[in-house]
């Protein structure tokens, strides 16, 4: 367990590294603890006076966020899932608790906006309110990260719209349909991830702001109204990746279905070209006693003949309508 206790010294927030909670200076405004054990942050946690449920001190919840006030505890809940580190996804977890004394965060795994927190936290000036001054440099931190996923979400969704759109039919029918479609319901997948987190910041933003426990000074406020309209933005961000997400696996959809009509319709074809000459070929293959043409000196090469042309015919009907060309 590493154990980083931050404190206000001549107006900066500085950090100091601790060995054991018992060092936990009284005056720290933040206690930022990595990969504890489930002994270690009950410990921690009796002896900063927080309260932390016995099933998410194991940080083993399986839900993408959760937040909630009680008495004057704030509480967040992080799920942080990575798919660009190694191979597969790789998760990390965490909890953020604030009351009216000091700031806990506790993490397993890499969690980016307390990260983010940490490496900013020397560079900035302590005011009236240095706890709330780190919440919202971390709910920042999660709207960076979020803004960036969505970014990047969005720029999957033009490359998989490049491709079924912008190349050209003949380019079309060798792309791997299946594998994009694939692809985009993964994107899908992530989109309701990113959507939860949206949803834990946009709900902890609001409780910072109704909440009359947490008091704001006037450039608190301002940034919590930057961070409120922020989540707006993003939020709307979302639903427009949504529904162009949504319409392009309704387009893969459909050009899977294009595909599958085509191999349908040159079976349709060759069925139909082979049809008149097996009628053909049944009625002479027939045993009566009386069938005038099959005594006839010229009777096979008029028959192959006949079946010939019974076949081409077809064909030119549906070369006129435009089958063979689509």
């Amino acid at each position: 367990m590493e154990i980083t206790a931050y404190v206000v010294e001549e107006g900066q927030i500085v950090p100091l590294a601790v060995s054991a909670p018992r060092e936990i200076p009284e005056r720290a405004i933040w206690v930022d603890v990595v990969e504890p054990t489930k002994e270690e942050t009950i410990s921690l946690a009796e002896q900063l006076g927080l309260h932390l449920e016995i099933d998410t001190v194991e940080l083993g919840f399986d839900v993408y966020g959760h937040v909630e006030v009680e008495g004057d505890q704030l509480t967040v809940l992080l799920h942080a899932e990575r798919a660009d580190v190694g191979d597969g996804v790789t998760t990390a977890k965490g909890v953020v608790l604030m009351n009216t004394h000091r700031l806990v965060t506790v993490r397993s795994g890499s969690v980016p906006a307390i990260e983010a927190a940490t490496r900013s936290v020397t560079d900035m000036e302590a005011g009236p309110h240095p706890r709330m001054q780190l919440v919202i440099q971390i709910l920042a931190g999660a709207m960076e990260i979020t803004s960036r996923a969505l970014d990047a979400a969005e720029a999957e969704v033009h490359r998989s719209a490049h491709i079924l759109f912008r190349t050209a039919e003949t380019s079309r029918a060798e792309v791997d349909l299946e594998n994009v479609l694939s692809g985009l319901g993964r994107l899908q997948a992530r989109m309701v991830v990113l959507r939860y987190r949206h949803r834990l910041v946009s709900r902890t933003v609001e409780i910072l702001r109704k909440d009359p426990q947490f008091a704001l000074t006037a450039d608190l406020e301002e940034d919590l109204e930057l961070a409120e309209s922020d989540v707006v933005s993003l939020r709307d961000f979302a639903a427009s990746i949504d529904e162009q997400l949504s319409r392009l696996m309704d387009s893969t959809i459909g050009f899977i279905g294009l595909r599958q009509n085509a191999s349908a319709r040159w079976f349709s074809i060759v069925a139909t070209v082979f049809m008149p000459p097996t009628l053909l070929g049944a009625v002479w293959g027939m045993n009566f006693k009386y069938m005038p043409e099959l005594d006839d000196r010229y009777a096979y090469g008029l028959a192959l003949l006949l079946m010939l042309l019974s076949a081409t015919i077809p064909l030119w009907i549906a070369r006129r309508m435009g089958w063979l060309s689509r």
